[in-house]
This record gives structure tokens, sequence and C-alpha cells, in this order.
């Protein structure tokens, strides 16, 4: 037996990643009661505690009944999706086979294409669209550096120049990061994303691509044509293992659009590997103090 939609419910799009746990905990410190849908990458993670709901690719059309049947009128995406899925290839139920002409034709554009797709098959179903960090608070990316250690004259230059490129690259809706020195771009986030572009970087760095001395940064940016509610760039300690291991001497996001997931830990991580954090702008090159 269903039940009305209810304002205390809040329907959790969970994907990979910690992001939506965060999110879940934050939306129950706030008296919310959060109904987690899990797909893709969070099919295989745990949810003790929680109403979950999991749902297959094949059932991705299921997804709004499913939701109703909860009492839930808001919805907020997060995590992260390694693999898009293939509808041409599966055996879809009944409501996601309704939803195939639509489905198929989102799944064909970029990343910010897509999620704005998604948001508007729930919003011409009824369901509000919310933003992560409408959620969880104190998450935004501040301007200015973090940590301990703060970016030189050289750093700032390769901030400008990374967080240029990847605004261009955001426009052309192709990725978010670029790592960058003073003097060249070194590699563009595509749809591998950034692990893999870092790991791509230190495998340049250790074929002799990269000079020993060559100071690179990484930058994550907000696109500019970006729907503020999704897939804001972020970072997590995670980040700061892959960007160390890449030999990198630190990170830069875009200031007040960008996530820093769990930022005590992240700030702590960098300062242990000698990294700096910070939130860049090209008007303060690179946002160095």
């Amino acid at each position: 037996m269903g039940t009305g939609p209810t304002e205390t419910r809040l329907g959790i799009i969970a994907a990979g990643g910690v992001l939506p746990r965060l999110v879940a905990e934050a939306a129950r410190d706030a008296g919310l009661t959060p109904v987690i849908i899990a797909i893709a990458d969070g099919l295989r993670q745990e949810w003790p505690g929680y109403c979950v709901v999991r749902l297959p690719w094949s059932k991705t059309g299921d997804v709004f009944s499913r939701l109703s049947e909860h009492g839930v009128s808001r919805v907020v995406f997060c995590g992260t999706i390694s693999v898009r899925p293939d509808y041409r290839s599966m055996i879809p139920s009944l409501r996601t086979l309704r939803l195939m002409p639509e489905l198929l034709r989102m799944v064909r554009g970029g990343d910010d294409s897509l999620l704005r797709a998604v948001a508007g098959l729930f919003e011409r179903r009824g369901f509000e669209v919310v933003s992560v960090h409408s959620i969880l608070r104190n998450v935004l990316t501040p301007l200015g550096t973090l940590t301990l250690q703060t970016p030189d004259k050289s750093d700032r230059l390769a901030l400008q120049r990374a967080s240029a490129a990847a605004t261009e690259i955001g426009r052309l809706d192709i990725g978010q990061a670029v790592v960058a020195s003073p003097d060249r771009i070194i590699a563009v986030e595509g749809i591998e994303g950034t692990r893999a572009m870092l790991e791509r970087v230190g495998e340049l760095r250790a074929n002799g691509r990269i000079g020993r001395g060559e100071p690179c940064v990484l930058f994550k940016a907000f696109k500019p044509q970006q729907d503020e509610r999704f897939d804001l760039p972020s970072i997590g300690t995670e980040t700061i293992e892959q960007a160390r291991a890449a030999g990198l001497r630190g990170i830069g996001l875009t200031p007040g659009r960008s996530l820093i997931l769990e930022v005590g830990r992240v700030v702590d991580a960098a300062d242990a590997k000698g990294l700096f954090v910070t939130g860049a702008s090209a008007e303060e090159e690179g946002g160095a103090t």
C-alpha cells in the first residue's frame, strides 16, 4: 500500500563512491527520511539501517513508481557512474521499455546534457530535483588555500593554465579536469575520468615525458553551462592519494561551485603529502594567498 508524498522524505539516487552516504547522513541529521535508490556503481554498496531500492539499468523506468510508493516528491542525484547503460542489449522492464525512446536519446550526449535530460524526466513527472549542497552543508570549496602548503609563483601559473583549459573542455562537455605545468597542458580528462587521467600522468612522469622538476597541478572546473544541482567537480581523500602518486604539487577547484568531500580529512591528507588544495579563480591567478 503506497503512501502520499511527504516533505520529510528525500529520494537519493545513489551511484558509487562516498558522496551518497554523506548526503544520506546529512539528510538524517536534518530530520529527513532518506529513501535510497541504488543504481549503477551504487548497487554494490550496503545501506544498513536505510530504506533501499536497488534498480539495475534494465529497471530504470521503475524509479518513478518506486519513489511514489515511498511517498517521495524530492530527489537528489549523487555518486559516480563508471559505465553508462547499454539499453539496446538488455531486456528492460515494461516501464523501462516505455521510456526507451527518451533513454536512448539521453545516453548519446555528454555527461552534462545527460544529467539535464535525466532531471527533466523527473521534473516532468512532478518530482523536485535538489542539489547535493542543499542537503550536505559546508561542502562547497571556499576561495583561497586550505592547506599548510601554498601555491608559489610557478604553481599559480600552472593553475591559471589548467583552469583555462578545464573551463574550455567543460564548455565542450568533454570533462572537468586538466593537469598542467606553467608552460604546457599535460593531460585532459575525457570519458575515462579523473583517476585514469592521473594514472596516465604518473606513467608519463615515469617514462620521462614530464621533467623531474616540472611543477604540475590538477584543476577541476565547473562547466560554464552546467546546472549547479548536478555533478559539481569534487575531490576527496582518494584524489589526494592519486595526485601525490602522479607527482603533482597541488589541486585547484572552482570556488563556490565545486565540492570537497570530508574537507577536514582532505586537508589533513594533503598536509601529510605536502600538497596544496585551493579554491582558485582566474582573477586571483590560482587563488594563492
